[in-house]
């Protein structure tokens, strides 16, 4: 009965572990590319042809220091 509880103890460490590492990776490059992308093709659709490449280049590198910046805070 007390191999059951460290068992479960050591499992939900485990699972929180891997539930923060893919938090930090989902939030670090998911975010920032998810916001390029809709960047991308926003000005896109509006007819701005290669600025849509700058446009994502810059909202990815803006939105990625903003997440990192405030991620590391905590």
């Amino acid at each position: 009965m007390a191999d059951d509880a460290a068992q479960r103890a050591m499992d939900a460490q485990e699972h929180k572990k891997n539930y923060d590492s893919v938090m930090k990776v989902g939030t670090q490059f998911g975010v920032p590319f998810l916001l390029s992308l809709t960047m991308f093709f926003t000005q896109l659709t509006m007819g701005h042809g290669l600025w849509s490449v700058f446009w994502f280049v810059v909202t990815y590198l803006f939105s990625w220091y903003v997440v990192k910046t405030f991620f590391s805070a905590h």
